[in-house]
């Protein structure tokens, strides 16, 4: 069986110590508190099997190149040296643990591309005979090459994936659940999806999907950190209400002063408009009586040279019967007006006459002036008392102005606060729609992955829940030969619940079961698998630094777990297993392990992976 094995993990950099770890050919045990890089190895070795970056720790300033070295198939030991920044591997066809490195045999791309061999990915699916595999993608048979990272999740976990509530056969990642799946029924099943034919437009839909699902995701990344800096939903519903409250209070309070306001200014309005009318017609009396007056002195005019007339006529004789004082005629010549009966001339007559009809137009007129200035005078009242009564109007106005300002600008406030918290809960009913929209998409991805998992072999999961059960046995994990795998979740089921619903210990027991059991299941089958399982903390999460202060096992797991569990993977385990973990053993190990101890004590023993930047006695000081 073609199987991988790893035999070191080294960081050189040209001026800072040489940092390596060689593993032994079954178990390697690294252990000690933590923080001292137990779990960095586990990146670095996830990082020189594909990954695409390498963690950022201060310890790590100074070196420039991982390399690992890795026993093939055929037995030919060769290293793999990468840039500790990222970029392309080279290749050794030997065992190299130092720098500087001498030119490479090979170079290799970091990205898979199933086209040619000259990548990373494609080297070490051809150590495994697994080149050539496909896998399915998705419900409608589109199918995609194999690449080294679908097979590494299943090998390398990490402490964070150890204890994540995540199905160990998948990685959380929607867009890849079902290329995860396919790869577990590969190692499962032995057999991969290279005969299955895609339907057509499948391959479209499924990019499509994935475009929309990346759009939504990129909005929902910006949305979040909008949401970051305002209040929860919840406080800000409750906010809004407070707000409508106050609203309403404060509108009711105005509402009062703002109708007695609305009454005066509709007087104040009406008052002005009655000033105006008696602008008007003072205008108007006063336009007449001008013309008139002139009207007046022109019949005063007219009566002076009448009487003057008079007055002449009277001196000259012009009134006196006789010879004519005009044109000599005699008197028995004359002509007398008969119908007269009276003595005098005509002449007299008719000065008479036109002083008696102007004496009564200039009565009428009188008359008329009279009017006008009762018209005048009445008019120059109404204004007087218009503009006194506006005046004080206008003082009242001014008054309650002052008076609705305050609760004015508080109810201005409040809206603008108001304002405020809708547009931020329109953020989260925008965040909400989105979530909607991707969970429908995602729906039609779930349904791919359904359709994969319900094609798993059921004889092959039984006989894989069996190792499994066979592994938490072996263990001591209570009633483990209940525990099966479920095709349905991807989870493993014990005590009547899946591995998701269990706390982070159970979690982290159940998915080294999950992993030791896969691979013992593959070298059982002569199926391919990388040969290697790296664990980081299956067994305690954390141990303090202090020496004196015991790692701390999970309450839920039995106590003789940790002896059963070393004595079980190095007795009965046929691939190399790697473990980090906090705890010490509670017996010794057997001849063929590789203990790898940490103090994280400067002087005793191994401090850990990488030696410390500063002495430990300098950073308290700095911290103090």
């Amino acid at each position: 069986m073609s199987r991988l094995r790893l035999v070191h993990i080294t960081l050189w950099g040209p001026n800072v110590p040489l940092s390596t770890v060689e593993f032994g050919v079954g178990l390697t045990l690294v252990r000690g508190p933590s923080d001292t890089g137990k779990s960095f190895m586990v990146e670095a070795i996830d990082y020189m099997l594909g990954a695409k970056s390498l963690k950022e720790i201060p310890e790590r300033t100074g070196y420039s190149t991982v390399l690992l070295g890795l026993a093939l198939p055929s037995g030919e030991v060769v290293t793999l040296s990468r840039g500790t920044a990222g970029g392309a591997f080279s290749l050794f066809h030997s065992d190299i643990r130092s720098g500087p490195l001498p030119v490479a045999d090979e170079d290799l791309a970091a990205k898979h591309n199933p086209k040619n061999e000259t990548n990373l990915s494609m080297f070490l699916l051809k150590q495994l005979d697994l080149e050539q595999a496909l896998i399915r993608k998705n419900a409608q048979g589109v199918t995609v090459s194999l690449s080294f990272r679908d097979l590494a999740h299943f090998c390398i976990i990490d402490e964070t994936t150890m204890q994540s509530d995540v199905p160990p056969a998948i990685t959380g990642q929607y867009t890849t659940k079902t290329k995860e799946i396919s790869t577990l029924k590969l190692l499962l099943e032995a057999e991969d999806d290279s005969s299955i034919v895609a339907s057509k437009g499948a391959s479209a839909s499924a990019r499509t999907n994935g475009a929309k699902v990346e759009v939504i995701d990129q909005l929902l990344s910006d949305l979040e950190a909008k949401l970051a800096e305002i209040p929860e939903e919840s406080q800000l519903r409750d906010q809004l209400a407070r707000l409508n409250g106050s609203i309403q209070d404060q509108t009711s309070s105005v509402e009062v002063l703002l109708a007695e306001r609305s009454t005066l200014a509709d007087r104040l309005r009406a008052l002005q408009e009655k000033a105006r009318g008696a602008r008007t017609e003072l205008a108007e009396v006063g336009a007449l009586q001008s013309r008139f007056a002139l009207l007046s002195a022109q019949y005063d005019s007219d009566l002076e040279r009448l009487a003057t007339i008079r007055e002449a006529g009277v001196l000259l004789g012009f009134f006196t019967p006789g010879t004519c004082q005009f044109c000599g005629a005699e008197l028995s010549d004359q002509h007398y007006n008969d119908a007269h009966g009276a003595d005098g001339t005509a002449f007299e007559e008719s000065v008479d006459t036109e002083i008696a009809k102007t004496m009564a137009l200039r009565a009428d007129l009188t008359i008329t002036l009279d009017e006008l200035a009762r018209r005048g005078d009445e008019a120059r009242s109404t204004r007087h008392d218009a503009s006194v009564e506006s005046e004080a109007l206008a003082d009242s106005l001014r008054a309650l102005d002052e008076d609705l300002s305050p609760g004015n600008g508080a109810l201005r406030e409040l809206i603008a606060v108001k304002s405020d918290v809708e547009k931020s809960l329109a953020l989260y009913a925008q965040s909400s729609e989105l979530i909607r929209l991707r969970s429908a998409i995602i729906d039609t991805t779930q349904a791919d992955a359904s359709v994969i998992s319900d094609g798993l072999n059921l004889t092959a999961l039984r006989e894989f829940s069996s190792e499994i059960a066979k592994r938490l046995e072996a263990w001591g994990y209570p009633d483990a030969a209940s525990v099966h795998y479920d095709r349905a979740v991807q989870d493993v089921l014990a005590d009547d619940q899946y591995r998701s619903a269990h706390g982070k210990g159970v979690r982290a027991i159940l998915h080294a079961a999950f992993t030791v059991g896969l691979a013992q299941y593959c070298f059982d089958r002569d199926i391919a698998h990388p040969g290697f399982v790296v664990l980081d903390s299956p067994l305690v999460t954390y141990r303090p630094p202090d020496v004196d202060s015991p790692a701390l096992l999970d309450e839920s797991l039995p106590t003789g777990i940790v002896g059963d569990f070393y004595r079980d993977i190095q007795r009965n385990f046929d691939g190399q297993i790697i473990v980090m973990e906090n705890l010490d053993p509670t017996e010794p190990l057997g001849p063929e392990a590789v203990d790898v101890v940490f103090t994280k004590k400067r002087g005793v023993g191994r401090y850990g992976f990488l030696p410390p930047k500063r002495p430990v006695t300098a950073a308290l000081e700095i911290g103090s």
